[in-house]
């Protein structure tokens, strides 16, 4: 984890008058919107100081593991849904109830149902100041050189398959109807929920094994008919976002968080691959069932923070403050608070990117096509299983049911 400030030698919870450190993800553009936010709040506080800890995503949630290990978190996380429990249920993270209740952490203008994003066990220790969905992403272009019609919101998995071949059919060499979503645990989680299940329950897998049985066999047979690209090229699903086949032009669709859609677009149209990526809602068996699952980042606090009233006036700024929303343009997720969207949008100098991205946002939650699910704390090392297990079945080294069996196992261990 890179200091962008010094840290000294105290520990990170601890209180140095009224200095605190956020610690958060991000890249280097990013790490400067921040420091805008925190300019703007220090002319706001006089006398607050906050300092930052930066690092890549991946760097940052190992890095979490390590100083939460040696007792040394700053005072204000940058936290996700995915892995808020495992801190949370740790005992790591402060309750934030009495900080919202009490008005120091304003709420008012966050969605009830993304503000439940950042609880677990129904206490509060996250304030979601963006959120993230994963959706169908299409090349606009290949799609309609196809020949194939559409996709739509409303479509089941058995549509979507039938689409993706229909589609295939009409498209150049070389390029794929589809990517390879059978190792995506957020997919498979729009699989699950649309299905009806849930994903987990408690500390356990809440769906049963025919149903992740089914979902393999599903990607295999799409593979087998031509419709995806190759297993080989699934590392490149999870790399960078410019570098994934759908952006690349080498797939016509794939899933996406809704602020990837304009950076898809971007590279697409950079490459003369495309000029449009359209969206749609996940497919699911009953379509009054929504199969969008939505997540969140945010901030919490850490338990042993020493200056809590800071914290939670920074919080609060960077959760409510209209020229804070300006000054961080929705980095990282769609911003929370209406507010702030309503500014967003409003404001001449906001990317069209972001403001797409605001809309798009706007037009699910208005239609009421989201839905939540819980995760756990053992998320990451389930996530990775997922990947590796399905590569395995699908270069023919493991059967389906030995991976699903193995799957489950992997679940016993390292849920809750």
């Amino acid at each position: 984890m890179v200091a962008v400030a010094g840290c000294g030698g105290t520990r990170q919870g601890a209180a140095h008058g009224n200095s605190i450190t956020y610690a958060f993800w991000g890249s280097p553009s990013r790490a400067k919107k921040v420091n805008a936010v925190i300019e703007l709040f220090g002319a706001r506080h006089p006398g607050a100081r906050i300092r930052t800890q930066v690092a890549d995503y991946s760097s940052y949630v190992e890095g979490l593991t390590v100083r939460a290990a040696g007792g040394g978190l700053a005072c204000a996380l940058g936290m996700q849904s995915t892995f808020c429990a495992q801190y949370a249920e740790a005992g790591l993270l402060r309750p934030l109830d009495d900080l919202t209740e009490s008005g120091q952490i304003d709420v008012s203008n966050i969605p009830d149902d993304v503000l439940a994003a950042g609880r677990v066990d129904g206490v509060q220790y996250m304030i979601p100041t963006g959120t993230f969905v994963r959706i169908l992403g299409y090349n606009a272009d290949l799609v309609a050189s196809s020949g194939a019609t559409a996709p739509t919101s409303d479509m089941t998995w058995d549509n979507y398959a039938a689409f993706l071949r229909e589609m295939q059919r009409g498209l150049p060499d070389g390029v794929r109807a589809t990517e390879i979503e059978a190792t995506n645990m957020f997919t498979l989680t729009s699989w699950v929920v649309g299905h009806g299940e849930r994903m987990f329950d408690g500390d356990r897998l809440g769906f049963g094994k025919s149903l992740l049985a089914e979902w393999f066999q599903l990607w295999l047979e799409l593979t087998s008919d031509g419709v995806t690209v190759p297993p080989s090229a699934i590392p490149k699903q999870t790399g960078s976002v410019e570098l994934t086949p759908l952006a690349q032009g080498t797939a016509a669709i794939g899933t996406r968080d809704i602020p990837h859609l304009h950076v898809t677009e971007q590279v697409l149209a950079a490459n003369e691959r495309g000029t449009a990526i359209s969206e749609v809602s996940m497919p699911s068996p009953e379509v009054s069932r929504s199969a969008n699952v939505l997540g969140a980042n945010g901030i919490a606090i850490s338990a042993d923070c020493g200056d809590v009233a800071t914290t939670a006036a920074f919080i609060d700024f960077f959760t409510n403050n209209a020229e804070a929303a300006l000054a961080f343009k929705s980095d990282n997720g769609i911003v929370t608070n209406v507010h702030a969207q309503d500014v967003l949008i409003g404001d001449s100098k906001t990317p069209q990117g972001v403001k797409r991205n605001v809309t798009t946002w706007r037009a699910l939650t208005e239609a009421r096509d989201l839905t939540t699910t819980t995760y756990p704390a053992g998320l990451p090392s389930l996530t990775t299983e997922l990947a590796r297990l399905y590569e395995r079945v699908a270069f023919d080294r493991m059967s389906v049911d030995e991976a699903v069996d193995a799957f489950f196992s992997t679940a016993e261990h390292v849920l809750g």
